[in-house]
């Protein structure tokens, strides 16, 4: 046999192992990917819910320190029992920063807890916001197609 013959033999068989390797390898990631976004979907549409105590329009004027603390254990539940796992790592940081700056206003407020939320509400409904916009960004839900 020729050498040149025996290299392109060779060089099909390899191509073709390639071929199938890469193949079986993108056809897993996206089979990961599909259960993954559609896993996501469920959970991150209760967490979505859970975000909308401070909307920005129109702006929810009636929001106690209580409510915003029950809020909060409600996102803490939503973590443990359904969603953290789920979250990407810029989700979860973003989610993490909510909590700790919920935190922070609850405890400037601890003998308050009947008083409506004035001063900190925006930047909390800003913070609300950027975790939902992330979501949406894992869920690829404001894509252009």
């Amino acid at each position: 046999m020729d050498t040149e013959i025996v290299k392109r033999i060779i060089a099909l068989l390899f191509g073709g192992f390639l071929g199938v390797v890469f193949k079986y390898w993108f056809d897993y990631r996206g089979m990961v990917y599909k259960e993954l976004w559609t896993k996501r979907y469920d959970t991150y549409k209760r967490l979505f819910l859970l975000t909308g105590i401070m909307p920005q329009y129109p702006e929810h004027s009636k929001v106690t320190y209580k409510e915003l603390f029950k809020r909060s254990e409600e996102m803490r539940d939503w973590f443990f029992e359904d969603g953290g796992l789920l979250l990407s790592a810029k989700t979860r940081n973003k989610y993490f920063k909510v909590q700790k700056s919920i935190q922070k206003v609850l405890e400037s407020a601890s003998a308050e807890k009947q008083r409506e939320i004035t001063i900190e509400y925006e930047g909390i409904r800003n913070l609300l916001s950027q975790l939902r916009r992330t979501m949406a960004d894992d869920l690829m839900s404001r894509n252009r197609m």
